[in-house]
Order: C-alpha cells, then sequence, then structure tokens
C-alpha cells in the first residue's frame, strides 16, 4: 500500500500545477482543478448472457459517461477485449458510469452498469476488476476489467501532411489506389479510391508527433489480382527535407511500370500538445461553430456509407471453384423503430472485398447500422454470414477521417486466419466538405448565415403577425449589427464574402417569406464551393468585382427590412432575381475556373468580356426598378452569348428526321405511377446530388446512377430536375417509367431525343449538331445506340462552352427493354461515358438488375449511389 501511495505521488507531482487537484486557492472547485484521464484495456468476462436465437450472433459494448461526456467502446462479440483508448476531462469527484449493452442484429438491450467516483478508480492498482449483476437474472454476475491512469502533457511538435495529388496515373488493373504515409512508427493509410482519369486526390489531413531527423516515407499502392500487397512507388527521406520543400508544397516525378507520374502533397508544422505515449492537440472552442455543427448533427436525414472494404487473408472459400463464389454487403439501419436494408454485389480482390458504390439510408442521430458480409457458392445454397460489425450513427458523425473495425467472425464453418478489417467512410449526405485555405473563411460564413438567418427570421415573425406592434427600427438594427458582425471577419475579401453574407441571408428566409423553393440554395452553394479559387482569380478583374458589388446590391435592396413583408406578392421578381443569379454564379466560377481560355473564347464571339458584364450589370438593375415599382417582368435570361453566326441557326437548323419520343419527359410522367402516400426522399440525399452536379466538373464523375426503390428513385429524379428546370439548367429528361399514349419510348430513340433538347438549350451544340447531321440522312435515321451517342452527343459537345452544367435526367433504365436490348446502351456508357463534357452531367436511375450492376462497377468516371430498401433480407441468386 506504502509503494501504490509513492507511485501515486510521484504521479501527482509531475503534474503541472495547474492541473493538480485541490490546489485552487478559491473555496469552490475551478477549472484548475480539471485535468485528464484515460481508461483502456476494456474487455468483459464470465458468463455473458444469450440475446439472440445464436449466440453468434450476440453483440456487447459498453458505453462510459463521465459528467456530459459519453463514449463507446463499439461492439464486439463475446470474449473481446477493446484495445481503444478513452479520454475524459474529469476532476476527482467526478462519477464514472460504466453500463452494458447487449444485442442481437435486430434489438438492444441494457444487462448491466456500475458507477464510481474518478477518485476511488485512481486509488486501485491495475488492471482494475469490476463484478456487474445482470439486470433480472436473479443474482448472475459477469466482470468488467478495464485500466485507469491520469494523462500527462508535454509540449511538442506536429506534422500534418494533407492533399496528396497523384496526376498522370498508370493503368493497372482496375485502377485503385491508395497511399500510405509514416513518420517513424506513427502511420496513416488513405481509403482505396478509383482514379479519375488517371488522376487520384485526397484532401483529408492526418497529423504526425515528429522530430527534424524523423524518418518519413509515403507509399503509393495500386489494388491488383495477381500481385502482392507491394507499393508501387515510395519516396522516403527526412522530416527536415520535407518541410524544406518550397511553399509547403512538396512535388516529385515517380516512375512505375515504365510510366512517369506527378506526386504532390501539402506539409506544415505547427505546435500542439502531446500526452504520455499519443498525441493530442487541444483548441479552444469557438461557441458559434460548436453550436452550428451540433445542430448539423442532430438533423440527421440521410447517410453516406462508401469506400466499403474487409480486409481478409484468406479470402473464404465456399464452392468447388474460387471463381464461383460470390460476396454479399448487407448494411441494416434501424431508424425510429422501422428497419431499412442495403444488399449490394461485391467485388472480389487481392486481400480484400470491395465496394464502389456509396451507400445512402435514411437514419437519425440516434441509430444503429449493422454490417453483414455474406457469401455463398453462387448456386442454391443457403449464404452464410463471414463476419458482422455494429455502429451507433453518432459514433460514425464524431469521426472525420477512414473509419476501421475489427470484423468478427459469426460462422465456424468459414476459415479466417487472424481478424479481418472492415475500413468505410461515412457522412452526412450532402454535407458540403471545405479544405484548404478557404475552409475556415468560409465556415465563418456559414456560421455568420446562422446568425443572421435568426435575427431575419425575427423580423419575419413580427412582420407577418399584423395585431402585433412593429418596431422596424429595432429589427433594422438586429439585421445592420449582424451583418457588420459578420463583416468583420471576412479574411481580406471585401467582394465575393459579402456578395455570399447576402444571398445566404435570402436562402434563409425566401422560402418562409416569398414561398420560394429551395431552388436559391443553387446560387450559394456555386460560389462557396469554389470561394478560394474565385476569391484569388477576380483579385484584378475590375469588371467581375463591379458584377458582384451589382448583385450585393440587388440583395441589399430585396432583403430591406421594409421590404420583408411583401416578398410572397413579388414571387415572380424574386425568382427572377434567383435565376439571373444562378446564371451569373456560374458565369463568375467558371471565368475562375478557365480564365485563360474561357476569356478567349468570349473574345471571338459576339460580345468580349466587359460587355458581357454590362449586360449581365443592366439585367440586374432592372430587376431592381422591377421590384422596386412592383411592375411586372420578364422571365427571360441574359445569358452568355457565344458565337455570333448562331444567332439565326433556329430557322435553317431541320431534326426532324431524327428519332424522337414525343412527351418522354420525367414531370410528364410522375403522376402517371407514383403512388400519392409515397414518401418524400431525404432532403440531404437531393442536396447531395445537386452538389454533385453542381461541382467543380473537373474532379466530379459525369454520370450518376441511382439505384433502390422506385418510388424513391422516381421522386428524386423529378425534385433534381425541378430545380435545374428553375434555373435553366435541365437539359433533357427521359423517363422510361410509366404508361402513355401513344408511347414510343425505346433505347433507339433516347440519346437522339437528348440530343435534340440540348440542341434547343445551347445554340454551339445546335450548330455542330447540325453539320453533323444536315446533310447525311442516313445518319439522322440510324437505329445504332453507339453511332447515337457519339454523333449525336458527344461530337457536336467537344468544342462547346457551356457555362455552368447541364443535367440529363434519365429515369427507369431498365425498363425500356430486356437485358439483351440494353446491352448496348450499357456498353457505350461504360467505354464512352469518361468522353461527356465536363459541364454535362447524366443522372441515371434504375432497379438494382444484375447487368447493370456489372457494367457499372469500378468505372472512375460513375458515380454509383444505392438507396435502403424496407423489409427482409433477401439474396440475390444469380449474380
Amino acid at each position: 500500500m506504502i509503494s501504490l501511495l509513492n507511485m501515486w505521488n510521484s504521479c501527482y507531482n509531475a503534474w503541472p500545477s495547474s492541473l493538480h487537484p485541490n490546489r485552487s486557492k478559491s473555496v469552490g472547485r475551478s477549472h484548475s482543478d480539471v485535468f485528464e484521464i484515460e481508461i483502456s484495456d476494456i474487455s468483459l468476462r464470465g458468463n455473458l448472457p444469450k440475446v439472440g436465437t445464436t449466440s453468434w450472433d450476440d453483440f456487447f459494448c459498453v458505453r462510459i459517461g463521465v459528467c456530459n461526456q459519453l463514449q463507446t467502446t463499439g461492439w464486439a462479440l463475446r470474449s473481446y477485449k477493446w484495445n481503444k483508448t478513452h479520454r475524459f476531462k474529469v476532476d476527482e469527484s467526478s462519477k464514472v458510469s460504466f453500463s452494458v449493452d447487449a444485442c442481437d442484429i435486430r434489438q438492444s438491450r441494457r444487462i448491466g452498469s456500475f458507477e464510481e467516483t474518478v477518485g476511488k478508480l485512481l486509488e486501485r492498482p491495475g488492471p482494475i476488476k469490476q463484478t456487474v449483476n445482470l439486470y433480472g437474472s436473479g443474482g448472475q454476475e459477469i466482470e468488467i476489467h478495464f485500466r485507469v491512469a491520469p494523462i500527462q502533457y508535454s509540449t511538442i511538435n506536429k506534422l500534418c501532411i494533407s492533399y496528396v495529388d497523384l496526376q498522370d496515373l498508370p493503368s493497372i488493373h482496375h485502377n485503385t489506389f491508395r497511399v500510405q504515409v509514416a513518420i517513424n512508427d506513427t502511420i496513416w493509410e488513405s481509403p482505396s479510391k478509383p482514379s479519375n482519369q488517371g488522376c487520384s486526390r485526397w484532401t483529408d489531413g492526418y497529423d504526425f508527433p515528429f522530430q527534424l531527423d524523423s524518418h518519413a516515407s509515403l507509399q503509393i499502392f495500386a489494388t491488383r489480382w495477381l500481385h502482392g500487397n507491394k507499393p508501387i512507388a515510395v519516396v522516403e527521406g527526412s522530416v527536415k527535407e520535407w518541410l524544406a520543400a518550397p511553399n509547403g508544397v512538396f512535388s516529385k516525378t515517380l516512375e512505375s511500370m515504365g510510366t512517369k507520374f506527378q506526386l504532390e502533397f501539402k506539409v506544415s508544422q505547427t505546435s500542439g500538445v502531446s500526452t504520455a505515449g499519443d498525441f493530442y492537440v487541444e483548441k479552444a472552442a469557438d461557441p458559434v461553430v460548436e453550436k452550428h455543427n451540433k445542430l448539423d448533427t442532430k438533423e440527421i436525414d440521410a447517410l453516406d456509407i462508401s469506400a466499403v472494404i474487409l480486409d481478409i487473408d484468406p479470402i473464404p472459400k465456399f464452392g468447388k471453384l474460387s471463381w464461383d463464389d460470390r460476396f454479399f454487403l448487407e448494411i441494416h439501419a434501424t431508424n425510429n423503430g422501422e428497419s431499412h436494408n442495403i444488399i449490394s454485389q461485391g467485388q472480389q480482390g487481392v486481400k480484400c472485398l470491395m465496394w464502389d458504390t456509396t451507400f445512402t439510408l435514411n437514419v437519425s442521430q440516434t441509430s444503429r447500422l449493422v454490417f453483414r458480409v455474406l457469401g455463398y457458392d453462387g448456386k442454391d445454397s443457403d449464404p452464410i454470414p463471414i463476419g458482422t460489425t455494429i455502429f451507433e450513427v453518432d459514433e460514425l458523425l464524431q469521426q472525420n477521417s477512414l473509419i476501421k473495425r475489427p470484423f468478427l467472425s459469426s460462422a465456424t464453418s468459414v476459415r479466417i486466419d487472424g481478424i479481418p478489417t472492415l475500413s468505410f467512410r461515412a457522412a452526412q449526405a450532402g454535407a458540403m466538405s471545405f479544405t484548404g485555405s478557404s475552409s475556415l473563411t468560409t465556415r465563418r460564413s456559414l456560421n455568420s448565415f446562422t446568425q443572421l438567418s435568426a435575427a431575419v427570421n425575427r423580423t419575419a415573425h413580427l412582420n407577418v403577425q399584423p395585431k402585433q406592434p412593429r418596431d422596424h427600427a429595432q429589427n433594422k438594427r438586429i439585421i445592420e449589427d449582424a451583418i457588420s458582425r459578420a463583416s468583420k471577419d471576412n479574411g481580406g475579401d471585401e467582394h465575393l464574402y459579402p456578395l455570399l453574407v447576402k444571398i445566404g441571408i435570402f436562402v434563409s428566409v425566401a422560402e418562409r417569406l416569398a414561398k420560394l423553393h429551395p431552388y436559391a440554395s443553387i446560387a450559394y452553394s456555386i460560389l462557396a464551393t469554389r470561394y478560394e479559387v474565385i476569391r484569388q482569380q477576380i483579385a484584378r478583374e475590375n469588371g467581375v468585382i463591379r458584377l458582384m458589388h451589382t448583385m450585393q446590391e440587388t440583395y441589399d435592396l430585396i432583403m430591406a427590412v421594409n421590404a420583408l413583408p411583401y416578398l410572397y406578392r413579388r414571387r415572380n421578381i424574386i425568382e427572377a432575381i434567383v435565376q439571373q443569379t444562378i446564371e451569373c454564379a456560374f458565369f463568375i466560377r467558371d471565368y475562375a475556373n478557365t480564365r485563360g481560355s474561357f476569356a478567349q473564347v468570349i473574345r471571338n464571339s459576339v460580345l468580349n468580356v466587359e460587355s458581357q458584364i454590362k449586360e449581365f450589370e443592366n439585367a440586374f438593375k432592372d430587376l431592381q426598378r422591377s421590384f422596386q415599382s412592383h411592375a411586372a417582368v420578364s422571365p427571360q435570361l441574359t445569358v452568355l452569348k457565344i458565337l455570333e453566326d448562331v444567332q439565326d441557326l433556329g430557322a435553317k437548323a431541320d431534326f426532324r428526321d431524327m428519332h424522337y419520343a414525343i412527351d418522354a419527359r420525367c414531370a410528364a410522367s410522375y403522376a402517371v405511377h407514383l403512388p400519392a402516400n409515397s414518401a418524400a426522399p431525404p432532403a440531404d440525399l437531393i442536396t447531395s446530388l445537386q452538389s454533385w452536379v453542381i461541382g467543380d466538373s473537373k474532379e466530379s464523375e459525369r454520370i450518376c446512377v441511382l439505384s433502390g426503390p422506385v418510388e424513391m428513385c422516381s421522386s428524386i429524379a423529378l425534385l433534381v430536375g425541378e430545380r435545374f428546370q428553375f434555373a435553366s439548367r435541365l437539359g433533357s429528361s427521359y423517363c422510361l417509367r410509366g404508361d402513355r399514349h401513344n408511347d414510343t419510348r425505346s433505347y433507339t430513340n433516347m440519346f437522339p431525343t437528348i440530343a435534340r433538347d440540348l440542341a434547343d438549350r445551347n445554340a454551339q451544340f445546335k450548330q455542330n449538331l447540325w453539320r453533323a447531321v444536315g446533310h447525311n440522312m442516313s445518319l439522322r435515321k440510324t437505329w445504332v445506340v453507339k453511332t447515337q451517342f457519339e454523333e449525336f452527343i458527344l461530337a457536336p459537345s467537344r468544342d462547346v462552352v457551356w457555362n455552368g452544367p447541364y443535367l440529363v435526367v434519365i429515369d427507369g433504365l431498365e425498363m425500356g427493354g430486356n437485358e439483351a436490348t440494353r446491352k448496348e446502351v450499357l456498353s457505350v456508357l461504360v467505354e464512352k461515358g469518361a468522353e461527356l463534357p465536363r459541364n454535362l452531367r447524366f443522372l441515371i436511375t434504375c432497379r438494382l438488375e444484375d447487368d447493370i450492376c456489372k457494367a457499372f462497377s469500378g468505372q472512375s468516371h460513375i458515380l454509383r449511389r444505392q438507396l435502403g430498401e424496407s423489409g427482409s433480407f433477401a439474396m440475390p441468386r444469380d449474380a
């Protein structure tokens, strides 16, 4: 006992004085009494209860609560030891509670708990063994084993590696790559990622404790079928050498398989606080940011699961021949008593099972997800679970990097050496991820919008209730003060940031006051997602700066306090302002992204850059006058004018010989096949798809394939199509679902129909199409799908200037015919889809047919998303 006391006193005296308990001079307990403890090596032992049908399906977890802090070990099978370390800020009188939960796949319940103070736990020698009585068991007991220790601090440096960018990668099997960074013994591994036209990028950063002479290495791996887990290229050196890189960007040309490719990543150094044996950085909490993030976390509507990989060796064998084996991923979600299942086809790799689809599930913060991988011999045998792991949604949302968890086997008949690992990414669908130097500024913008919208909504609440006294002067001061606070922290940007603030205010109240649908958020998204690029590129562009000031003046006018009660009466003008804002936002973004080539095209057109900007300015000034006078406004947009010789093309372009499906557009078909009580699609998923269409076209996939329940997919196609129709960005829509009078829809007239619709949207495209088919009757009337796609869509698009993206919606791809008839359509989308111009996006909805899954799997230009389905597990038999 004396030696234990001496050890405790030694540890006590080693702490900084600010962390010593009971050294505060004040009578009450102060912040100086607060220190940190870590709880580790948790395990459950004894006669654990049986919960599910078989003990193999039983899972257990321990939840640790200290004051208002709650952490969980995660779910694991019986007789499992959790190596994760849990850290808590405490004082000696803080109470630590341990709760033991048990569950099978469908339900969970608490089976026991105990509670003790921090001071008494620290007095006990480790490891600690605690007996827990099971609820309702008549005295049955189990044991919890764990360790508790205080944390000592010392100051060290950290090295941040981020923005790892690979360009001109060689083609290796299915072109999936990952990187591994090691600083001494600290290793970070990125998720595997398919390359997009030879490019792969990981923007997330990782922090390493280091010394200047620490050994640093970055290894690049490619997933291959017949080769071992060896890197294709390695960069090594000391941390000192990496930090000496110009402007903090390390660049190097590497070579693999006779091909040279480029590596680039950001490297930076900051000071931090280190705990004994681990790395820890404490930042002062921003209460606004914290509140905003907390609200975002609670309002989960849909969750995206992506980049799922099961690392397992050897790969289980079920049939006589290993290539007959099939593997499936099942994700089961429980949400407010409802269950949702996703079942996906898999792809067998070297030492892993990979799924390149993004799975989208309706969840809440309190939902639980069960991941299971099943396999069978491809015939009539029952599927065998390879293993299972369970996560809480709130646990997933706290992790911003790749999530890894031991995958626990629940089948005795499957031979597995060691413990497999399941890794994946989880993020709220539609959540914007702002990285790099623009991250802080944009997040501050969002926080400012939160404050501003609260003030404006207060004004709106007072104004819409006529019986209450209205103090417009006070409300005006509230808004002006909020704008003033937001403008103080603009990062030196006096042009784009204020415009974003004003548009953000408008977005927050437009739906409520003007009964305007959330189309206005498109304008904000366009400018916010490319904030840093636009801010840097337009710094010396007086014309673009002048246009942004005119746009800002327009929003100052419509968001004036006295105008708020009348927004709903001027809805047509408000919509015209939003549409013109979207058009100008695309112009500003594309001009900043491709400044040289974009400006050159405009110089060769009927208008140069300055005169085009002047036209945009005049359009906003006309809208301002219409708003002030409440006059009628023409819905005609002022758009970018390209090529003088296409103005009269409509009179001579005759495409009547090209096949065209009458009334095939999506809006005409939804009332036919959508049930009246069909559930609304997740708002976050709609936002996510909107961001994909708007997003940086250099990095995004050209085609998105959305699979799942028919009604849900059709609803999503309708809503996304409506938003881009409002923004004059719906190039075409082709719906194969539902019955129509004189139905002419088929795979053979789908691409000609889309081409003719695109010709109505872009005069330059129409001119190119006419040049190709105008004097070629046989080409205009061809039924060959590949020829149609190449000659009617790809060829006319190649030198077209698309100011902003155009969306093409194909709903119900599987409905156009059987597997044999759609083979050519799938083939051309796979082989030629990557050649689509960067501002032309195809959104395709379909059921999860086997031939469609196999065709689109592993294609870097195709984004695959799968929605959860309600109901019990059902295994496809002929994958």
